[in-house]
């Protein structure tokens, strides 16, 4: 079975929570053998956030984005570029469009998570709302990351570090 190709597209609004949550998705999608390129208008985060890069990721500006793949995630309603939008539509089958939402605990997600969006190109785009209930997109984490974290220990990582923990 191919693996899949995702395009990821992140513009940086404040403070590279962006980008952060975009190189978690892209690093998680590849590290489950997806092929993923996320396209990035401000990749200059990436250079202390992931100085090393990630196998299976490839980065590129967010307008020389070429042929779409099989899924395509805007994140938080940045929008493709037009002329990718096009490829989209013309593409067959077209892929799958998704725009990654903000994380949010707010009742109302449950009722607009997995919600379709008809556009003008034809295509149909799809909201993925992470969040806390099942009738959610759930939590990005990890594998491993609830054990590590059982298994962490706090009191020997202060101590390393000449601290105590104290009261209160």
């Amino acid at each position: 079975m191919r693996a899949w190709t995702w395009d990821l597209f992140c513009r940086v609004i404040d403070n590279w929570g962006d980008v952060g949550v975009c190189w978690r998705l892209a690093r998680d999608l590849a590290a489950r053998g997806a092929r993923v390129r996320l396209w990035i208008d401000d990749a200059s985060a990436l250079a202390w956030m992931a100085p090393g890069g990630s196998e299976g990721v490839e980065v590129g500006a967010f307008d020389a984005a070429l042929e779409p793949g099989d899924v395509v995630v805007e994140a938080f309603a940045c929008d493709p570029p037009p002329a990718f939008v096009e490829r989209m539509a013309a593409r067959t089958p077209a892929p799958v469009w998704i725009n990654l939402e903000y994380l949010s605990a707010e009742p109302w997600v449950e009722r607009v998570h997995g919600l379709r969006s008809p556009q003008r190109s034809g295509l149909d785009k799809w909201f993925f709302h992470p969040g806390f209930s099942a009738a959610t997109g759930g939590l990005l984490r990890e594998p491993g990351l609830l054990a590590a974290h059982a298994a962490f220990d706090r009191d020997a990582w202060l101590a390393a570090s000449g601290l105590a923990r104290r009261d209160g």
